[in-house]
């Protein structure tokens, strides 16, 4: 019958060990010097050798001639197998986790042991034990009979009562590096005569993130999957991982703000039965080793020209954004049904907020080109004057008509003013309005029922709209008002401009108008306070300003029409 690659090279012996060296020589002198405790803990994560560690030990302590710290492999102890040697019972708390259990433990401590030295009790995930199983064999595990030993494994040593971690010689385990893991999955393809490409054991060693038997298992799954030379390709399509270079395609479609090659890629991924979450590690994996590309390229051994290439597009603040964001949908990611969605939702979410900031920044540079263009043309327009030797009546003509246009510039400079007053007023009305009416119970089932706005994000005529609401929190309710917080006062004022077409949407979802209003977290912040402290009262006010007429202003504000401001004085090359 064939045996799992991860049995069949279990280490037998401490030297065989890898990562554990602390852990090993504490453990081989404590025996050399005769200083065993009555009872050890081990933990650390999983893969990394608790439960084989025990194992050793346990023949190790009744090996005959264990003076050297290493079992001898030739005495009655060492050559029995843990199955044959009844002076090792190993149990599993995961399924053997009650009262009863430790009970029959505490009534069979009192019996010596058949051949060794020592009877070992190896309790592996000592953590699922119940409260009550943990109380039974507390009293045992401080004062066992001299010929006990007690060996607990856990990967959460958090949920083991401090009761009985203090009575506990305690080994913390640590990661393999993958520098180790590499070495061990080398020697075992040398010994199996796997073929195996160098970069696709490297591979291997990273997936295993720390744990040398997660990685052993993935070359065993690998050599299943494939007759011939296994390679980098084979890895990703049996591990349901992409490549950094598949990501770096995403990623650029991504900075290049190609919606549409996002999602073809992942639909392409998925259709291959690409694990979602997992590629959303990866892209996390590869923004991570761009940023220590661009910061010190000493830490990057390979795939450089991907790292270079993204980094000339892509600033690392944006990087760091992304990262921070991606990990948070990670943890939603592992407990929702559709993992896929979250991650085109999530891009749709950045692409709409770096068109948003490109937008945002045209119109910040037009403007400054606009007052260069002003002044440059009024110098150009004095000089071409002068120089023309015209007659003092066009002169004079000239400057009337250019006093006009500073005038017009001055006024229309008033308007912007008077049009975010405006905005303002209107905002602080429905601020109030929903504030002196503002319901808890409301507030918590318009937040239930928001949640079907994920229907609409794929929606042609209101995704645009969705995702905006999506981007900010519901802050408060009231029977016909709703108030939500936006990080900056570019996203508030962006959802203002919308409102008409937002509530289009609330009301489709609701069946009922509201009537609603953004600020940003900010000056949200200062309403909380006030609200809370009462230091302010906030009064139901009958909205007399037209949200329809401020934003018709602001669209004819943002036109940028030079010939209205300033004529044929300008003079366009």
């Amino acid at each position: 019958m064939y045996q799992a690659l991860y049995r069949k090279y279990r280490p037998k012996t401490f030297d065989e060990v890898a990562g554990q060296e602390v852990v090993v020589k504490t453990l081989q002198n404590s025996v050399i010097n005769n200083k065993i405790n009555h009872a050890y803990l081990f933990a650390g994560p999983r893969g990394c050798g608790k439960t084989t560690i025990a194992k050793i030990f346990a023949k190790l302590v009744n090996c005959k001639n264990n003076s050297t710290g290493i079992p001898c492999g030739n005495c009655v102890c060492c050559t029995q197998t843990n199955e044959q040697n009844m002076d090792v019972i190993e149990m599993d708390a995961a399924s053997n986790n009650g009262v009863d259990e430790i009970r029959e433990i505490n009534n069979k401590v009192k019996l010596a042991p058949t051949l060794g030295k020592y009877k070992i009790y190896i309790i592996d995930e000592v953590h699922m034990l119940t409260i009550g199983a943990f109380n039974a064999l507390l009293k045992t595990l401080e004062e066992p009979p001299a010929h006990v030993i007690f060996i607990l494994a856990t990967t959460d040593p958090h949920k083991v009562p401090i009761t009985i971690l203090s009575r506990c010689q305690r080994f913390d385990l640590k990661k393999i590096s993958d520098e180790q893991i590499y070495n061990r999955l080398k020697y075992i393809c040398d010994n199996e005569k796997i073929e195996i490409d160098e970069d696709a054991i490297s591979e291997i060693a990273r997936l295993g993130d720390g744990s040398l038997r997660d990685a052993i298992s993935i070359l065993d799954q690998v050599v299943a999957y494939t007759n011939e030379k296994i390679t980098l390709d084979d890895i990703h399509e049996v591990n349901g991982t992409i490549s950094q270079k598949n990501v770096f395609e995403l990623i650029n479609y991504a900075v290049d703000n190609n919606l549409n090659g996002v999602i073809s890629k992942i639909n392409e991924y998925n259709n291959r039965g690409k694990s979602i979450v997992k590629i959303t590690e990866e892209i996390i994996l590869f923004l991570r080793n761009s940023i220590l590309f661009k910061t010190t390229s000493d830490f990057i051994e390979d795939k450089k020209n991907i790292y270079r290439e993204i980094t000339t597009k892509i600033s690392t603040t944006k990087m760091l954004e992304y990262i921070s964001i991606m990990n948070e949908a990670l943890l939603d990611m592992k407990k929702f049904s559709n993992p896929k969605m979250l991650l085109e939702l999530l891009f749709i979410k950045l692409l709409d907020e770096k068109e948003f900031n490109d937008k945002k920044n045209e119109i910040e540079e037009k403007t400054v080109e606009k007052k260069e263009v002003s002044v440059k043309t009024n110098l150009d327009e004095s000089s071409k004057i002068n120089y023309q030797n015209v007659k003092k009546e066009n002169l004079i003509q000239a400057d009337k008509t250019m006093e006009k246009k500073i005038n017009k510039v001055d006024t229309e400079n008033n308007l912007d003013e008077q049009i975010l007053q405006e905005l303002n007023n209107f905002v602080t009305i429905r601020v109030n309005n929903t504030l002196s009416k503002f319901s808890k119970k409301d507030t918590l089932e318009f937040k239930n029922t928001l949640k079907k706005i994920m229907d609409y994000v794929m929606d042609e005529k209101y995704n645009v709209y969705a995702t905006m609401i999506l981007d900010g929190e519901l802050k408060a309710v009231s029977d016909e008002y709703a108030i939500f917080a936006y990080a900056t006062s570019h996203l508030s004022n962006l959802f203002n401009e919308n409102i008409i077409n937002i509530e289009n949407l609330i009301s489709e979802i609701f069946n009922k108008h509201y009537k609603v209003v953004a600020v940003d977290l900010e000056k949200w912040n200062i309403i909380k306070e006030d609200f809370n402290s009462k230091k302010k009262k906030f009064e139901y006010k009958t909205e007399e300003i037209s949200i329809e007429d401020i934003i018709s202003k602001l669209n004819k504000d943002n036109v940028d029409d030079m010939q209205s401001l300033f004529g044929e004085i300008v003079e366009y090359n």
